[in-house]
């Protein structure tokens, strides 16, 4: 009875928010993920029933989560899953300030565990890609429920102003008249700021990011920029996502035109 429960549950969020959700909202029974090149890979971390619920009514634009980066040694190379407390809940910060990196790292047998957050949204919506890849799990870490999101070849990247390939399919949108926040590399590509962070700065907030340029220590070459949007903004990914953090923790992909 119980599971049965649970999925009408995950049926009934999905036909509410099908417009609004990143990904593919579902709970699997195994910890099992598909790679385009038909590898599968079986992460440690167990799945489970979805129990969380916390939908941003209103969009996504400031709406707090956190994420967890777990890397593990797959044959000969890494792989780092990416879960995320979007659409589960709000980050609790009386449950995240207690979880612990190494505690993580050893629970789950990991090579290395990342605590990527408090975070903010500054994207206005978001929708699923038509990719066939999907991510079908959901976890648990200090009794912050997240879904598994994207992942990433390779070990955790700590390197600023470096692009990061995230394998993900979704579309970020920023809607009409919104302010949004934008670095320009030297080679004269822009990457928009996806998600701003707090874990560098507490006192950040969607209202300062205007004056983020005089804060930020970028490259030679690199530039920021604030404007508003004359119409809506899609960034797309599809399979890939080109992304790079600055020194305050703030996320930017990549425009691909």
């Amino acid at each position: 009875m119980v599971e049965i429960n649970h999925m009408e549950l995950e049926m009934n969020l999905v036909i509410k928010i099908t417009t609004l959700l990143l990904f593919v909202v579902s709970v699997p029974r195994c910890s099992v993920f598909q790679r385009n090149q038909g590898e599968v890979f079986k992460s440690p971390i167990p799945s489970e029933w979805r129990t969380q619920i916390k939908i941003p009514t209103s969009g996504l634009r400031n709406y707090r989560y956190c994420e967890v980066l777990a890397t593990f040694k797959n044959g000969n190379k890494y792989v780092t899953e990416v879960y995320t407390s979007m659409t589960f809940n709000e980050c609790p910060e009386e449950k995240w300030s207690k979880l612990k990196e190494d505690t993580l790292r050893k629970e789950f047998n990991a090579e290395n565990i990342m605590l990527n957050g408090p975070r903010h949204f500054v994207a206005t919506r978001a929708k699923e890609g038509s990719g066939n890849k999907r991510y079908n799990k959901n976890s648990s870490f200090g009794g912050i429920q997240m879904m598994l999101a994207a992942q990433i070849d390779g070990n955790i990247g700590t390197e600023l102003y470096t692009e990061t390939i995230v394998k993900r399919w979704n579309t970020w949108m920023f809607t009409k008249g919104e302010e949004i926040y934008k670095l320009i590399n030297d080679k004269n590509e822009e990457y928009i700021m996806q998600s701003y962070s707090k874990f560098v700065d507490k006192n950040q907030t969607i209202e300062n990011l205007t004056q983020l340029g005089s804060k930020l220590k970028l490259p030679r070459g690199w530039k920021f920029k604030t404007e508003k949007t004359k119409k809506e903004i899609q960034v797309i990914a599809k399979g890939q996502a080109f992304v790079v953090m600055d020194n305050l923790g703030n996320v930017y992909q990549k425009i691909v035109k």
